[in-house]
């Protein structure tokens, strides 16, 4: 929640000044994200960050349409209240089943065999720190590039486009070790094979549910459930659920009322393909330059 805060704080304060001027929206929202994207691959608030990061974004993005300062700060404070909200619920349905998890662990604790197996060895920080500015470097140029496409193309999906850039390039730290194009590739394909599964699933029942809340809800419920199952999977599996998790709220919670229009669940995704599209470009780009060769030298 604190990352939050902060975020929703920085996006309300510099979103208006920021908004209305292209020539320093677009680097200040690249310089933003790479920041976020940088701090978040080391610090031990990784979460704070990537929340504050993507709040500030998504803040600064509606204050370009927004205009003043009060618009902007009710947004903002709405983003801010739906994460507390969410938070808490999180936090009293994780305290009911906390005593369950306990007498769980209890009967089935973990083996000595899997302890080992799960702890690698430490990159060295030579490479964790060359592999940080590079991914850094490509979250700035991919944000910077979508926020100057925010003026040209006025698509309102870009938000999404923007967190997407910043998200997949969150690696944890045992694949800093090597090279980040390979694992960055692999969570660009699972976020887009769980967000096109959501979308599919998700919008051919929004006609069939119409406006009825109750069914809406009792669908959303099924497929979060469905989305966290597949993410106790393995690897793989399990980023692929938490992006058809995400994607499917995304879907069904829109800004106001529970509605049947897939309009708004389209514009979401087609942000996120967007952002994995320009993220691409940007790293086959990057390839070629001296800060690639410097992260693949400090392996």
């Amino acid at each position: 929640m604190l990352g939050t805060v902060l975020g929703g704080l920085l996006g309300a304060l510099a979103g208006p000044a920021l908004g209305g001027l292209p020539w320093l929206f677009v680097p200040a929202m690249g310089a933003m994200g790479g920041v976020a994207v940088y701090r978040a691959l080391a610090s031990e608030f990784s979460y704070a960050w990537v929340l504050g990061g993507a709040t500030a974004l998504m803040v600064i993005f509606e204050a370009h349409t927004l205009h003043t300062f009060a618009a902007t700060a009710s947004f903002a404070t709405l983003r801010v209240a739906e994460v507390v909200v969410g938070t808490l619920a999180c936090v009293v349905v994780s305290g009911v089943f906390h005593a369950g998890e306990r007498q769980y662990r209890r009967y089935r604790p973990l083996g000595a065999v899997e302890a080992l197996a799960a702890a690698g060895a430490p990159p060295s920080p030579e490479s964790i720190r060359a592999a940080r500015k590079l991914l850094a470097w490509q979250g700035a140029a991919s944000i910077a590039i979508l926020a100057a496409l925010i003026y040209i193309l006025k698509l309102p999906g870009f938000a999404q486009a923007m967190v997407t850039a910043m998200a997949v390039l969150i690696l944890p730290a045992a694949s800093l070790a090597g090279h980040t194009r390979r694992p960055v590739a692999e969570r660009m394909v699972q976020r887009f094979a769980g967000c096109l599964l959501a979308g599919l699933i998700g919008v051919a029942l929004l006609p069939l549910l119409g406006n009825h809340a109750w069914l809406s809800m009792i669908a959303l419920s099924a497929g979060v459930w469905f989305g966290c199952h597949v993410q106790t999977g393995k690897e793989g599996a399990s980023y692929v659920g938490r992006q058809f998790t995400i994607a499917f709220i995304m879907v069904f919670v829109q800004d106001h009322r529970w509605s049947a229009d897939p309009l708004p669940a389209l514009m979401r995704l087609s942000g996120i393909l967007t952002g994995i599209v320009v993220l691409t470009a940007v790293i086959l780009a990057m390839s070629r330059l001296p800060l690639a060769r410097e992260s693949s030298d400090a392996l």
